[in-house]
């Protein structure tokens, strides 16, 4: 315990000499990825509406535990900065989860092209890859490893892994489905000789690197749903976010999801640091997905033929005129198991016991 200790006080009294100027967006570096992501990927409890797909690990590896399906989602972001050198830039990503009987692993590849000074996340590609399991009553764990290779703000690479926590409390008051999570984000080497024009403007010289998204960042939440009838739902959750406790974030997110057809969702992001300079968005991002079945009937097994898929589409206001409209679908295969097995007995174990 004390070596533990001595070790976050260390980690606690070197924060602050590290310089802390990540570029526009840099600690939301995976929220471009996909419409549920630029909407509710924030969320280390797994959105208002606990709607998992392979991205939301990409916050919490805990979170693919509690995907019974095999997943697949496919996501693009086009980004326009209203910049006359780099008008246009974009994000993109594709992934799946797969559960099985031991533990269930994910993996989701991204990328981003982005080298307006507004928001310079310059060009990357980045693969990670998290495993998970449900090792409690409602309590599950995970962890996850990255790696990534930049260019076009200098050539740089990163390898790191991320560890989280979900706990479903279920039912609190007049709230439904209650979940507490927490996650301990890039853990290793992030980018950190990135050419790249901060939050608080253009680093001094060319020695003076950006480095994003944060080391050792910390996220904490919660979610529930406040209506839940058959027709509709309606759920919220709040988080906050502390990249190596230099800056302090905070993400709230809403969501309904009307006749399990429609889902119409909402968030809104506060990032302390892009305040005090002027480069946060006060205007809400907002995204709407339809639901629908699949037809899979030339599968031989019953159950996959009640998959289905999703189809959205989001709009976010970054600041200073940059804009991001994101497109994509997630695909879930076979059906939902929401029931405990029922256990029947035979004729011969009834006559057995008359």
């Amino acid at each position: 315990m004390k070596k533990i200790f001595g070790i976050m006080t260390a980690v606690l009294m070197a924060a602050p000499i590290f310089a802390y100027n990540p570029p526009v967006q840099g600690e939301n570096f995976t929220g471009f990825i996909n419409p549920q992501q630029l909407t509710v990927g924030n969320s280390v409890a797994g959105g208002p509406l606990f709607n998992i797909s392979p991205s939301s690990v990409t916050v919490n590896p805990a979170l693919g535990a509690y995907q019974n399906r095999v997943s697949l989602d496919l996501g693009y972001t086009a980004i326009f900065t209203g910049d006359s050198d780099h008008p246009y830039g974009h994000s993109f990503g594709t992934g799946i989860l797969i559960p099985t009987k031991y533990f269930n692993m994910s993996a989701e590849i991204f990328g981003t092209g982005v080298e307006s000074y507004k928001m310079q996340l310059a060009d990357s590609i980045n693969l990670k890859t998290t495993f998970s399991k449900e090792v409690a009553e409602n309590f599950a764990i995970g962890v996850g490893i990255s790696g990534g290779y930049l260019w076009g703000a200098g050539v740089d690479w990163s390898l790191t892994a991320d560890v989280g926590a979900v706990y479903k409390w279920g039912e609190l008051g007049p709230m439904h489905n209650f979940r507490l999570a927490a996650s301990v984000l890039n853990l290793g080497k992030v980018y950190n000789k990135a050419d790249v024009v901060g939050v608080f403007g253009a680093h001094d010289d060319k020695r003076d690197w950006g480095s994003f998204p944060g080391f050792l960042t910390i996220r904490g939440g919660a979610a529930a749903e406040f209506v839940n009838t058959k027709q509709f739902v309606l759920g919220l959750s709040l988080d906050v976010t502390t990249p190596f406790f230099q800056n302090v974030i905070f993400d709230a997110g809403v969501q309904m999801k009307i006749m399990d057809l429609f889902f119409i969702t909402s968030s809104w992001q506060i990032d302390c640091d892009a305040c005090s300079q002027g480069k946060n968005s006060w205007i809400p991002t907002v995204g709407l997905t339809f639901k629908f079945g699949l037809d899979t009937s030339f599968t031989k097994k019953e159950d996959w033929q009640k998959s289905d898929m999703q189809v959205g589409a989001a709009w976010k206001n970054v600041d200073g005129g940059v804009n991001a409209f994101s497109a994509g679908a997630i695909i879930n295969l076979g059906q939902p198991d929401r029931q405990a097995p029922k256990i029947k007995m035979n004729d011969d174990d009834v006559e057995e016991e008359e």
